[in-house]
């Protein structure tokens, strides 16, 4: 299933990248890919922001299309590109190792079975190893001390990982249907698998036991994105599927209390979701979806406290860990990164109650 891969990512110069910033637009937009961004991720500390993405495009020689993929650091401080990093595959993941220097990268080729995960010294343009899967790899997770990492694939496994060698891998299994999210808990001794079999799986890092399952209700729903609250002490699910019998979009986020297994609060939505991610303060829970729309929710209470609207369906979304700026991306004809000023966002509805839609300067309901 796997094997050690040689450099198979090119690192490009920096590439011409234009900042834009509007009070329409939140606090500022990040221009510079060419292809459809499917995920996001900052640095601890916040100072930089990773984003990847992929798509098709016509090889000179051979005259065929061709995967594509661009995974793009941006200096937040100056909001300008960093490095960047092309491959023959999308990238479809990425995370950041604790200390910030390393970044961990999953993606592959599209219907075929070609994935790949690279780790790489960011800073100094290097990939320092990678193994291949048979599958697109599509979520992956570093684990709060740096050691471990979790990916998942097409099919129903789930794999731990030594880092930074990417040895000594080891198989949760248990699902049975596609695993398409995985999460590490604040301590690091468990990790979060959903999947479409409609269960999220909590796993005892340790022994690669299964420890728990949570069952969304209702009609049979896929998990496509999971996180753990900063406390740990709750996980939160985002689903979506097609109610066969009504033709009906069936999507919600779905909190569960660790301690017990309980059920806390069900966050409607109008179509899939597709990200999810707490903020750092512990107040506030963001989930986007297909429609376009981001919301964020008093996770507590289940109030939804504001919405962001895109021109297309939200691609990825990530929070500074000082809690102060919100990247989400859409998929969306201009490729771009939009940047919200999260205290603002957040601290004026606490102030003053209504709940407010705020839309991009181009932005359409879908």
């Amino acid at each position: 299933m796997w094997k050690q891969l040689s450099i198979c990512g090119v690192v490009a110069a920096i590439a011409a990248t234009l900042f834009v910033q509007s009070s329409e637009q939140g606090c500022g937009v990040l221009r510079g890919h060419s292809h459809e961004v499917f995920t996001l991720a900052f640095a601890p500390g916040g100072k930089t922001l990773a984003s990847g993405s992929g798509d098709f495009h016509l090889d000179p020689e051979t005259k065929q299309l061709r995967e594509y993929g661009e995974l793009k650091f941006w200096d937040m401080d100056v909001r300008t590109e960093m490095a960047a990093i092309e491959s023959a595959a999308r990238f479809w993941a990425v995370a950041f190792s604790p200390d910030g220097k390393l970044a961990v990268t999953g993606g592959g080729v599209q219907g075929q079975r070609a994935g790949v995960i690279q780790v790489w010294d960011w800073q100094n343009k290097k990939q320092l190893t990678a193994v291949t899967q048979d599958w697109l790899v599509q979520s992956l997770a570093i684990s709060p001390d740096g050691k471990r990492l979790a990916t998942v694939s097409y099919g129903t496994q789930a794999i731990l990982w030594d880092l930074p060698g990417l040895e000594n891998p080891v198989v949760l299994e248990g699902h049975t249907d596609d695993v398409k999210t995985v999460a590490f808990s604040p301590n690091g001794w468990s990790v979060a698998t959903g999947s479409w079999d409609g269960t999220v799986k909590l796993w005892d890092v340790e022994t690669a036991r299964c420890t728990s399952t949570l069952q969304l209700d209702g009609t049979a729903r896929s998990v496509s994105t999971v996180a753990f609250s900063p406390d740990g002490e709750t996980i939160a699910a985002g689903c979506g599927t097609i109610d066969q019998r009504n033709a009906q979009h069936c999507s919600a986020v779905t909190c569960w209390e660790l301690a017990t297994g309980t059920k806390t609060v069900s966050l409607p939505h109008n179509d899939y979701v597709t990200s999810l991610v707490f903020s750092p303060d512990h107040r506030t829970l963001i989930s986007g979806s297909r429609d376009g729309v981001v919301r964020l929710w008093d996770y507590r209470t289940g109030t939804e406290l504001r919405t962001i609207s895109h021109a297309g369906p939200i691609g990825a979304i990530a929070i500074s860990s000082d809690a102060k700026l919100l990247a989400t991306a859409g998929r969306e004809r201009e490729c771009a990164i939009r940047l919200w000023n999260l205290e603002r966002l957040v601290g004026e509805v606490r102030a003053t109650a209504p709940v407010a839609m705020l839309t991009t300067g181009n932005s359409k309901r879908r």
